[in-house]
């Protein structure tokens, strides 16, 4: 008997962010440069073998655009969300079509925040715990 297997596309945008600040400073940071109206929600969860992981989570939309922005902490109390890049802080994911050139423009923009020390452009099919970013 023929079984289906489903791969999920990731392919939506990812940005890196090193951020010292909280994410309510870097949510605020955000809002008030970009005109975003970043909303906290409840924490993004992740469960694992052991424990059960929450993460900061702020979402913006541009509904009339088909336009979200998720704007996720990497770290909690009990480890990453994204293990091999511990080097980051929180990650921007931009779900929707959005143009390459703007994605440039707008990581030179967030490198900018006094709040943000660099931002960085990555490659969720490269990362493997991608499917932590899967945003339903």
């Amino acid at each position: 008997m023929a079984t289906l297997s489903f791969e999920y596309d990731y392919d939506f945008q990812l940005i890196g962010l090193y951020c010292h600040f909280k994410d309510y400073r870097l949510a605020w940071a955000l809002n008030k440069r970009f005109e975003f109206d970043f909303v906290k929600q409840d924490p993004y969860t992740i469960t694992n073998e052991e424990e059960i992981q929450e993460f900061s989570y702020y979402t913006f939309s541009i509904e009339h655009q088909e336009l979200y922005y998720y704007l996720l902490a990497n770290r909690s109390e009990h480890g990453l969300l994204i293990p091999e890049r511990k080097d980051i802080d929180y990650f921007i994911i931009i779900d929707g079509l959005y143009e390459r050139s703007k994605k440039k423009e707008f990581i030179t923009q967030l490198s900018t925040l006094n709040e943000v020390l660099s931002a960085v452009e990555v490659n969720p099919k490269e990362l493997r715990s991608k499917q932590n970013l899967l945003m339903e």
